[in-house]
């Protein structure tokens, strides 16, 4: 008798560092090459990476966690680390997770935010600081959000209107407000309208808005000391200024690390500027800071999604396969080897991935397995 096939949706794969469990397997050891995440099932819908952990979506809008929680981003009550996912509490509805150093966001269907995780410097948004949070309390004054980005010590919200709000340490500029004075609750980045991409960096954010022509500019604003900026200079700027020198049609993916920028072309090019000692602009290492952008992927490639960690890139394809380029200490490339790798490799074996998400030098991804006939 012929079986009816079994398919499986998506499923949470990871690889790279492991010191605190951040892969999920059970473990803390690191390994070169990608592996299933423990107990998510087959209904994942979004991963994200943080600093040392990591989130879950599930189809059902739960979110799950793993890895460290010193300051209880993994939102199940307590600080333990854990090795495996945990349910955060309290959570329903969600349709969007994002993770930063040591704080995590969750965007409900209603267009609300919630947070939970360290807040030292109010990067949790809620009218306090030096709190940490150990489960889910809501953003103040947010409402109407469509996308969210938690970045190192501070966090961005997009809302319906096309509007960028901003939260957190701001020490150089990252909230893009005209000042550095911190806010532990949201305050609207000026000057920016009609945005549709968001992301915040360690140090620094970008953003897209709709232009006139078809044209998408790209916005940036924040930390410079590595050209993070892409202006040509090493200085902060404390409201957004526009990226020059990008030559794709369009741009319709972002990604920021330590230091560096990444912008992804409708054309499938890449262009990036800042910090190249790993190679993390996808190409040979350089020593000085690349300050302008610079292609480094020619059209044609077949990406579609960028991910930026510390210091290594995630790219997904077309076709389902993922490339990687950058630093490889703990394997974070996925290529079978810990050894530096000068311009992309290919994740080893992976294919049918529909999402990719980089953090301190592990890396995750969503795929479809095969079907399997009974």
């Amino acid at each position: 008798m012929v079986g009816f096939p079994v398919y499986n949706p998506r499923v949470a794969v990871a690889w790279g560092a492991n010191l605190t469990g951040q892969l999920g397997d059970g473990t803390t050891t690191s390994r070169a090459y990608y592996g299933p995440v423990s107990g998510l099932g087959s209904f994942v819908v979004q991963v994200a990476a943080g600093g040392t952990f990591a989130l879950a979506l599930r189809s059902d809008g739960t979110v799950w966690a793993w890895g460290s929680n010193a300051s209880g981003q993994l939102g199940d009550g307590n600080t333990n680390y854990s090795t495996t996912p945990v349910q955060v509490g309290g959570l329903t509805n969600v349709v969007a997770v994002a993770a930063g150093i040591s704080q995590s966001l969750a965007l409900r269907s209603d267009g609300t935010v919630w947070a939970w995780g360290g807040n030292q410097y109010g990067e949790l948004g809620i009218g306090t600081t030096s709190t940490d949070q150990l489960t889910p309390v809501q953003v103040r004054g947010l409402t109407g959000v469509t996308k969210i980005s938690a970045g190192g010590l501070f966090s961005l919200a997009l809302r319906s209107d096309g509007t960028v709000w901003a939260w957190g340490d701001n020490a150089q500029g990252e909230l893009g407000n005209g000042t550095t004075a911190n806010s532990d609750v949201p305050v609207r980045v000026p000057g920016l309208s009609q945005v549709t991409r968001i992301d915040a960096g360690y140090y620094c954010s970008l953003a897209v808005s709709t232009g006139i022509g078809g044209a998408t500019p790209v916005w940036t604003w924040g930390g410079n000391d590595a050209g993070d900026l892409g202006d040509g200079t090493l200085t902060d700027r404390h409201t957004p200024e526009q990226v020059t020198g990008i030559g794709a049609p369009a741009v319709t993916g972002l990604a920021i690390g330590n230091g560096y920028a990444l912008a992804l072309g409708s054309d499938g090019s890449v262009w990036a500027w800042g910090a190249d000692t790993w190679g993390q602009l996808g190409n040979a290492p350089q020593s000085a800071a690349v300050t302008c952008p610079i292609l480094t992927i020619a059209p044609g490639s077949g990406i579609t999604q960028l991910a930026s960690g510390v210091d290594h890139v995630l790219a997904l394809r077309a076709n389902g396969t993922v490339l990687a380029w950058g630093r490889d200490y703990y394997g974070e490339l996925g290529d079978g080897n810990s050894a530096p790798a000068v311009g992309p490799v290919q994740v080893a074996g992976l294919s049918g991935a529909s999402q990719v998400s980089a953090g301190w030098e592990f890396s995750l991804a969503l795929y479809t397995p095969p079907r399997v006939a009974l």
